[in-house]
């Protein structure tokens, strides 16, 4: 094949910085309440400080508090949670939360901690719960009501202003003592909420560098391997599909045949598991992108258009944070990109454009046309031929790849329309 050959870099990464890169994802969700999984991971571990809690055990908390809301994938859901104290829908996405998190091994430990993130103490208390698990649970409640009353206050003004109503806060903690919140944990609480430094230090870079700054632990520094990076791409993957309906399962069906489209394309077993990871991350940005634009059935206005193509350049900051010296950030955001520059985000072409890129640009277009939509079906081949030929004909599509996939089309049509197995 005429094309230019990627160059790989190994992925290194280790549990520490996958965790914060993760609650740097999941901020994507709250498009108008930033941060909220960096603030409930700091509030937790600042009230465990001042409980005197073990070193692993405050670790725990800042970790649990990170991704607690992983089961939430729309920012219409994430206002929900902003309403009241206790949110009516709040189990549903500590279900989706814990589901998540037990099929990723690498980080099932928060899974018990995730389901219970909203259970009221009282009612805590009659579950088989570890002393461990319950406390932190409690924890990362109480943080994240705290977080809830933060925003009730600062609503429409500048955040700062939270120091105006401190003794508020610290009131609204106390009416729930022994009900919600466990009662000691609420008493060092409002020890804090009643600090101006507290409120002063809830910057995201700030609680970030916390985490990194921790003292060793074997299980944060632990350095993934590949099937430990793919378990934590595939999680990422099913919080990206669940956002929208309509396109659930795309990342899951994009990675598996770009993966086996690469491999009959010839590249080396390293670039193949690189390129599926890549597939399973290619929409992550698509997490700050406003659920209405997802869900619109009908053609997007020029502005609407405008917006959604954000995604590819979100994709690859994301990704960047995760894999720094990887080609995974690359491959992922070039997959709206086109050999005769028209794609997007960068118009680039075809020199600028390596085999993996093309090769996600060429499974992205087939496997969107073979999903159902509100207005239509999964297209047939014939439709899809239609669509995709003249693409290939106008020098957007790589002719190669596409001969690749004509090649055992049955086998990739079967595949991208099957219901999917997670």
């Amino acid at each position: 094949m005429n094309t230019i050959q990627p160059s790989s870099v190994k992925i290194k990464v280790d549990v520490r910085h996958a965790l914060i890169a993760v609650a740097t994802v999941l901020d994507f969700v709250g498009v108008d309440d930033l941060h909220h999984g960096h603030r409930v991971a700091y509030i937790a571990y600042e009230c465990a400080c001042v409980l005197g809690w073990p070193d692993d055990k405050k670790q725990f908390a800042y970790f649990a508090g990170l991704i607690h809301d992983c089961g939430v994938s729309s920012s219409e859901e994430h206002l929900r949670l902003l309403k009241l104290m206790q949110p009516e829908d709040a189990q549903c996405h500590s279900q989706r939360g814990y589901e998540a998190l037990l099929k990723c091994p690498i980080l099932d430990v928060f899974a018990a901690i995730v389901l219970y993130h909203h259970t009221p103490w009282l009612e805590l208390l009659s579950h088989d719960l570890s002393t461990f698990e319950r406390d932190v649970a409690a924890l990362i409640f109480l943080a994240d009501r705290t977080d809830f009353l933060r925003a009730r206050y600062t609503h429409g003004c500048h955040e700062e202003l939270i120091t105006l109503h401190e003794s508020m806060v610290a009131e609204n903690l106390m009416a729930h003592s022994g009900t919600l919140f466990e009662p000691e944990m609420v008493k060092a609480m409002c020890q804090l909420v009643k600090k101006d430094g507290f409120w002063y230090n809830m910057d995201a870079s700030h609680i970030a560098l916390l985490g990194l700054e921790f003292e060793a632990n074997n299980f944060y520094d632990k350095e993934l391997d590949l099937e430990g990076v793919k378990q934590l791409a595939r999680f990422l993957a099913r919080i990206v599909d669940a956002k929208s309906p309509f396109t659930f399962h795309h990342s899951d069906k994009v990675a598996l045949l770009a993966k086996l489209l690469a491999k009959d394309c010839g590249l080396s077993e390293e670039d193949v598991e690189l390129l599926y990871v890549a597939g399973l991350l290619h929409d992550v940005g698509k997490l700050k992108t406003p659920d209405l634009l997802l869900h619109k059935e009908g053609k997007l206005t020029k502005e609407e258009y405008s917006i959604v193509k954000r995604h590819t350049v979100d994709t690859e900051h994301t990704l960047h944070s995760f894999f720094p010296k990887s080609v995974i950030g690359e491959w992922a955001s070039n997959h709206h990109e086109r050999l005769d520059g028209s794609g997007y985000p960068f118009s680039k072409r075809q020199e600028q454009l390596d085999l993996p890129s093309r090769i996600l640009a060429v499974v992205d277009v087939f496997q969107a046309l073979t999903q159902k939509r509100p207005y239509r079906g999964s297209l047939a081949l014939s439709d899809i031929f239609e669509i995709m030929q003249p693409m290939v004909d106008k020098g957007q599509l790589d002719a190669d790849v596409y001969r690749v996939l004509l090649a055992d089309i049955d086998n990739f049509y079967r595949l991208s329309t099957h219901e999917f197995q997670a």
